[in-house]
């Protein structure tokens, strides 16, 4: 039995490919594509595959697919990459076999109404935006005509679900999240591409937590996130998007019936928002007991990951080792040698993650 869990190169982004073994059978999930440059990217006027590209490629030449792929909200630095893919037809039986979206219309459709006006996704020229949606081919309905067994259902919290080798738990969203997601339909380019917040790494961890006070992110598509906890060959994966953690933690109080008593054991947690400090609470650290916290993103955007989010969990969680998919992020984060030094579980991720 093996368990691999690979957190691409995917820039300010989350891609994250699961490959969960047990004898001759290996069942595969994709969560997230992150943005167009990690299916391809641009240098000098050519084009290379990105880290996305070259997985998909290798399945594709062994005959392989993902069994599963989640798509955790509309964002472009989780849904970009994935689009770009599924301009190519080759490419698409690899990720299309079945796939988790909370889509305009499958929201819609479970709530009984109107398709809101911009909630498509659309897959357009490759150099455009997606906000450039005049032509091109709506990604909902390239999935209904691929998918092999698309769910057409809402994947909100409290739902189970079984595979091969193991459960997945559905954390995040709430229905009501989603009915806000309904109402009102928010751009991904103001999202994804505003900030103003400047970094914090001239703190120190000690400094940061002694003015610390948590205000929870407001942005109506972080909260449509869908956040999983999958079981799987005795360990705990824990992958939460871009979710809020006050949904997280009613979930995981009252469908899991966790408690700062009773708290979950997880092996790996990848943590929300690329560590921003506005999706990482104090309450959220008290309800799980995690060996691995990852941090996804080569901190081009949004001034991400807040350093307060890694002084909440190296004072509550000592013993928990922090990892960064980009080593210049760690280097960023703690410009101070002697805290880098002293901060002996900030790491760099090299390679896969073998469970």
């Amino acid at each position: 039995m093996t368990l691999k869990v690979s957190f691409l190169k995917a820039a300010h982004g989350d891609a994250i490919v699961i490959e969960t073994c047990v004898g001759t059978e290996t069942f595969r999930i994709l969560i997230d594509g992150g943005p167009s440059e990690c299916y391809e990217r641009r240098q000098g006027g050519k084009r290379t595959a990105g880290p996305l590209q070259e997985v998909l490629e290798d399945l594709r030449q062994r005959g392989e697919r993902f069994d599963l792929t989640i798509v955790t909200h509309v964002d472009d630095d989780h849904i970009g990459g994935l689009l770009k893919a599924c301009r190519q037809d080759k490419y698409r039986s690899v990720i299309a076999n079945d796939v988790w979206f909370n889509s305009g219309k499958v929201i819609a459709r479970a709530f009984n109404t109107p398709v809101p006006e911009g909630s498509d996704i659309w897959i357009d020229d490759p150099e455009d935006r997606l906000t450039s949606i005049a032509q091109g081919v709506e990604f909902d309905a390239l999935l209904d005509g691929h998918c092999t067994s698309r769910r057409q259902v809402r994947f909100v919290d409290g739902r189970e679900i079984s595979f091969k080798h193991g459960k997945i738990f559905i954390l995040s969203p709430t229905e009501q999240q989603l009915t806000k997601l309904l109402s009102k339909w928010e751009t991904e380019e103001a999202d994804s591409l505003t900030s103003g917040v400047a970094k914090d790494y001239h703190l120190s961890l000690s400094e940061l937590r002694a003015n610390d006070k948590f205000v929870e992110d407001t942005s109506v598509h972080n909260a449509s996130s869908i956040a999983v906890l999958i079981e799987t060959q005795g360990h705990r994966i824990l992958l939460l998007g871009d979710a809020l953690p006050s949904t997280v933690c009613s979930a995981l109080r009252e469908h899991l019936g966790v408690s700062p008593e009773n708290p979950l054991e997880v092996s790996v947690c990848k943590l929300s928002h690329h560590g921003s400090k506005a999706n990482t609470s104090e309450d959220l650290l008290s309800l799980i007991r995690c060996e691995k916290f990852v941090v996804s993103t080569n901190g081009m955007r949004h001034a991400l990951p807040s350093k307060i989010t890694l002084a909440r969990i190296n004072e509550m969680q000592p013993n928990s080792e922090i990892l960064f998919n980009y080593e210049a992020v760690r280097d960023d984060v703690f410009p101070n040698l002697e805290e880098r030094a002293a901060s002996g579980n900030m790491k760099v991720l090299t390679g896969d993650l073998t469970l």
